[in-house]
């Protein structure tokens, strides 16, 4: 499978959640490159400034210095919340912002998908310290392979069901590893 045929699959996922499409960017340094974002406004309360936060769904390529490790994994997530917290930053005026940004990671990888990826996975997803940034899932992709991993946190899914709504159509379309079971 090739990154265009991903996008068919995963566009017409996020567009009737009111999701918009926006190009991605590269950073040489640290590298990072993110294909593309998907934002929506969401609403957590009814005062407009307590209540305004930001749904961002980021497709990223893993970068090269960035094993399957928690702590390179710790530190993959830390890197792509601060280039969304500089894309979507709360004080942007034109179109809608927010002062949290819940955050769903889609990561396509060369690597090869393994049974130990969802245990690496869950273990970094509530990781990233103090940032704007709530990591809700990371999803992990492996386009020759045909293979998926992820983790995803509880979170209220009608304010925030991007994670879950991906873990559901890409496990449909993609192969999992799962431990076996132990008696």
């Amino acid at each position: 499978m090739i990154e265009d045929d991903f996008f068919a699959i995963i566009d017409p996922l996020l567009q009737p959640t009111g999701s918009i499409a926006e190009d991605g960017e590269d950073y040489r340094e640290p590298p990072l490159d993110v294909l593309r974002y998907y934002r929506r406004p969401v609403r957590l309360h009814w005062i407009p400034w307590l209540g305004r936060a930001l749904s961002v769904v980021a497709v990223v390529r893993q970068p090269i210095d960035i094993g399957l490790s928690v702590v390179d994994y710790r530190r993959f997530l830390t890197r792509l919340a601060m280039a969304v917290n500089g894309r979507f930053p709360p004080w942007q005026k034109p179109g809608p912002c927010g002062l949290v940004i819940g955050l769903t990671i889609v990561v396509l990888t060369p690597e090869p998908i393994g049974p130990a990826d969802d245990a690496i996975l869950s273990q970094v997803l509530g990781s990233l310290g103090r940032t704007r940034a709530v990591p809700f899932g990371v999803i992990r992709v492996n386009l020759g392979q045909e293979a998926i991993s992820f983790a995803l946190a509880s979170n209220d899914d009608k304010l925030f069901p991007e994670p879950l709504l991906l873990a559901d159509a890409l496990t449909e379309r993609f192969r999992r590893f799962v431990p076996l079971m132990e008696f």
